[in-house]
């Protein structure tokens, strides 16, 4: 006894549906998982290029600071590099971060001055600060990319 026509038909539409479904659910979970990995990596690379701005940052003041203090020559060009770099922070970064990279410019141009006679202030003190705003405002990204793996 040889089989219809809708015999055959039925479980071959039946079987490449399930196929079809099958095949369209696993795509939308699969872009759902790559989505997820694409923002997870920004969050990743966002925090280490934050990471190695500050680091930069913070070597270029205490390299203006060193060079004032063992005598060498007073200059504008010697803090150019880091309002180079406070102009990055201030594109990325938070404003606590801004005020505090502010106030190191600030004290690296004073100690750059051409008088003497202007109070430099304290820089030890300034970094920390600058140190702790860095420092927090890392921390909330990286609580950021935790809230959003969950």
């Amino acid at each position: 006894m040889s089989a219809s026509f809708a015999e055959i038909l039925i479980p071959v539409a039946a079987s490449l549906g399930v196929a079809f479904v099958a095949g369209w659910v696993s795509y939308i979970a699969g872009r759902g998982v790559r989505l997820h990995e694409w923002k997870l990596q920004l969050a990743r690379d966002r925090i280490l290029e934050r990471q190695h701005l500050y680091a930069k940052f913070i070597a270029e003041a205490d390299r203006n600071l060193l060079t004032v203090a063992t005598g060498g020559v007073k200059s504008i060009d010697n803090v150019m590099p880091l309002f180079a770099l406070q102009a990055e922070i201030w594109l990325l970064s938070a404003q606590s971060v801004q005020d505090a990279a502010k106030h190191m410019c600030d004290l690296a141009l004073s100690a750059n001055a051409a008088v003497d006679d202007r109070a430099v202030g304290d820089q030890f003190a300034a970094k920390k600060a600058f140190v702790d705003a860095a420092r927090t405002e890392l921390a909330a990204l990286e609580a950021d990319a935790r809230r959003s793996r969950a």
